[in-house]
């Protein structure tokens, strides 16, 4: 009975062991489902921080007055060299200036990002580069695209993402480039170009039908703005700055100027008062995307376009002024 008892105890310790083995390994799993949980949880949050300062990059470039070319060069810092890496440590140990932070006193620290309890939640950084086709590394834009480099940090984890952007613009007038941009050549593109200009408009005008919207002084020289108008306009006495995209017919009644774009793409009526003078210093293009009903024609029609006396002045600088309140669209996205 007594070797019984010893081997019972024997049994009962075995069994108490195991127990113990199983429930410290399924302790030790539930810390480790944890660790990872908590580690993605950080590591999604870092990336959402690296895309949110993406968007925080995309407004600077599109308020900024600086040519893309001009940020590029002060990106590249007092050497002149922009550097590849996408290393963090790297590039804050270089001279290469950050797009994000623009304040030099938070270069190392990061731009900080906050919940609505102004509690720090983390940290990003956003590097400023060509795009491949100029040369990642060239500081002379020719093409509008360019490249954000954006990293995200929380706490000891960061995430980076690399994204291209390309300015959004109405595209370069007919005659003032090699050749017509593919997407004036077409009504389908055309039309597509006037939704775009239309989500990004300033003020969108929808004059009563037999009715037209009468334009007078519109913007400043210190405010381009983007105003649409889903039907007829009189322009006069005044000027404008800015973009007018006007879907009906243009007449100018009085003495006006405008600096920037005015697009006709509908109708495709301009007509301008013979006792009215004024000019155009930027661009005008007109196109017949519509017929008299409404329905959209299967390819450009003819236009109708009587600018005597007025005169045209083609000036890039306003129009870039005007394709300012555009932004910069993504157009590749790639975690790094």
């Amino acid at each position: 009975m007594n070797g019984d008892r010893g081997v019972a105890l024997i049994l009962a310790l075995l069994v108490l062991s195991f127990i113990s083995i199983v429930g410290g390994a399924l302790l030790t799993a539930e810390t480790i489902d944890i660790w990872i949980t908590d580690n993605h949880k950080t590591a999604i949050q870092s990336l959402y921080l690296a895309e949110a300062g993406i968007d925080h990059a995309r407004e600077v470039l599109r308020t900024s007055t600086a040519t893309p070319t001009g940020l590029l060069t002060s990106a590249a810092g007092l050497d002149g060299q922009l550097l590849t890496s996408a290393d963090l440590a790297t590039l804050l140990a270089s001279d290469d200036q950050p797009l994000i932070p623009s304040d030099p006193s938070l270069r190392l620290a990061g731009q900080p990002l906050m919940d609505n309890s102004s509690r720090i939640i983390g940290r990003y950084y956003v590097w400023l580069r060509n795009d491949n086709a100029d040369g990642v590394s060239t500081k002379t834009d020719t093409n509008d695209v360019l490249t954000l480099l954006s990293f995200g940090q929380i706490g000891a984890s960061s995430k980076a993402i690399e994204v291209t952007i390309q300015k959004g613009k109405f595209p370069n007038l007919p005659g003032t480039d090699t050749q017509t941009d593919p997407r004036l050549t077409t009504d389908a593109c055309l039309e597509s170009l006037s939704a775009g200009i239309t989500g990004n408009a300033t003020d969108l005008y929808n004059p009563p039908s037999g009715g037209s919207q009468v334009i007078g002084d519109y913007g400043s020289a210190a405010n381009y703005k983007v105003a649409v108008v889903n039907g007829d306009v009189v322009l006069g006495p005044g000027s404008g700055y800015g973009i007018l995209l006007t879907r009906g017919a243009v007449k100018v009644a009085e003495n006006f100027t405008w600096n920037g774009l005015i697009l006709i793409i509908g109708e495709g009526v301009l007509t301008w008062s013979s006792g009215a003078k004024g000019n155009i210093y930027g661009g005008l293009f007109i196109a017949q995307t519509r017929a008299a009903d409404g329905s959209l024609l299967t390819s450009p029609g003819q236009i109708t376009a009587d600018l005597n006396p007025a005169t045209i002045f083609y000036d890039a600088a306003a129009i870039r002024a005007a394709n300012q309140p555009f932004p910069y669209n993504p157009v590749a996205i790639r975690e790094k």
